[in-house]
């Protein structure tokens, strides 16, 4: 009687660990498509560099008068040439 006590405890346990298990890939396979499907990837305006022609986002560039730079020595550079 003991044992077959016993023998059902361990099926119980180890049905409990098996359906855990399959929750947690499911869970995990789940956040795993996610991001994928949710993220948005937004254009960014590329614009030119003056000086070097290097393209660089809109947002990271120096504006001059119309004119884009990638950075402040190459924005002073055009307007000193020394």
């Amino acid at each position: 009687m003991i044992s077959r006590i016993i023998f059902i405890s361990v099926l119980l346990a180890v049905g409990y660990l098996l359906l855990r298990s399959w929750q947690r890939k499911k869970f995990i396979k789940k956040q795993a498509q996610e991001p994928a499907a949710t993220t948005q990837i937004t254009p960014k305006r590329m614009v030119r560099c003056d000086y070097c022609s290097l393209h660089i986002p809109e947002h990271e560039a120096i504006a001059d008068g119309g004119q884009f730079y990638c950075c402040l020595e190459h924005a002073r550079r055009l307007k000193n040439p020394h």
